[in-house]
């Protein structure tokens, strides 16, 4: 029991961490990116730092999923029922949000080195912003499979 909230802990904790810092990056910093009004280099250490939590939140939730559905699900379980479907939506949200972070950010820094900024911070746009409508969905899937059963 003790093992199981504190890995739904860290579930949780590193899922909003992730999200959050996706959308504070889309939201607040790109914008300023593409119209030069944030240094390069400072760019680039925002944009460094979510791919750091973009690969520690993927290998963390990666476990603590795994583990989370290992206990609480059987294959049957997991490709028969509406909750089952949920989780392998979220597996599918999750590897969609690490990839679209991970191309994102590789080209929002590919100029940072020559200290352009609007050009890479363009250049990941689409990328970012697909990561945020990503962040939201995951966020969605979470709320549906925490809700409590039908009749309580």
């Amino acid at each position: 029991m003790v093992v199981d909230t504190a890995v739904y802990t860290v579930h949780t904790a590193f899922a909003a961490l992730w999200a959050g810092s996706v959308l504070f990056v889309v939201v607040a910093v790109q914008p300023l990116a593409m119209e030069g009004d944030i240094a390069p280099a400072a760019y680039g250490r925002i944009v460094s730092t979510l791919r750091r939590v973009t690969r520690a939140s993927a290998l963390l939730l990666f476990l603590s999923g795994g583990y989370m559905a290992a206990t609480g699900y059987t294959v049957e379980s997991l490709t028969g029922s509406s909750t089952g479907h949920l989780v392998l939506t979220m597996l599918g949200l999750w590897l969609a949000l690490a990839a679209t972070v991970e191309a994102g950010s590789a080209r929002a820094l590919r100029g940072i080195e020559q200290r352009k900024i609007r050009e890479p911070a363009r250049d990941a746009r689409p990328f970012l912003r697909a990561a945020a409508v990503v962040a939201v969905a995951l966020l969605i899937v979470a709320g549906l499979l925490g809700r409590p059963p039908a009749g309580l």
